[in-house]
């Protein structure tokens, strides 16, 4: 039988090969790091007016789509959480009913469960992702201490949101068409 090179070996034949040695016991020819479960794949960002830059409303980006937290069953514990997603060292408070506005897009979470120790919020129980009975008058939000995670790189989006409203105004002539006298000028007496 004659010696075949690695280089004559197809991609799913070499894949086999090193399938076949891990089964066996052999040393993996891989020495990169294991990938630790959370949050890949995700991004957070706090929005909303008015807000500083360590509160507001949170918002999810998953497969693409921004969403938010409903606030049935929040706590100060998934605050926490959510907070160290942001790149914060926890929450000081959190709040409800949408006090930074309403969100668009779809409602991620809904009673979300949280112990206050996970490394993800992937790792809080939930009634699972885009299954939710809620509003966005029900978007939940977080007030992180103002103090960044060591060698956090912020990678998550942080974004201001602000709103201009602008109210209906109604102009009218200050003098009619017919000939009026000014006001605190009626009933003055000159004589």
């Amino acid at each position: 039988m004659r010696p075949v090179s690695i280089r004559q070996w197809s991609p799913w034949g070499l894949l086999l090969c090193l399938l076949c040695c891990s089964c066996l016991g052999a040393p993996s020819p891989s020495t990169a790091p294991e990938k630790r479960p959370g949050s890949q794949g995700l991004r957070f960002r706090l929005a909303g007016f008015p807000r500083k830059p360590f509160e507001g409303r949170v918002e999810i980006q998953r497969a693409g789509e921004w969403g938010t937290i409903c606030d049935d069953d929040f706590t100060l514990q998934a605050a926490h959480v959510l907070c160290r997603e942001l790149g914060f060292t926890e929450a000081t408070g959190w709040t409800h009913s949408a006090k930074y506005g309403p969100g668009t897009g779809r409602i991620w979470l809904d009673n979300l469960s949280c112990s206050g120790t996970e490394q993800s919020v992937t790792e809080c129980a939930s009634r699972g992702w885009g299954n939710s009975d809620c509003t966005h008058d029900e978007d939940a939000g977080v007030i992180c201490k103002d103090q960044r995670l060591p060698g956090f790189s912020d990678s998550n989006v942080i974004e201001v949101e602000q709103h201009l409203q602008v109210e209906e105004v109604r102009l009218r002539p200050a003098v009619g068409r017919g000939r009026r006298h000014p006001p605190g000028a009626e009933g003055a007496g000159g004589g």
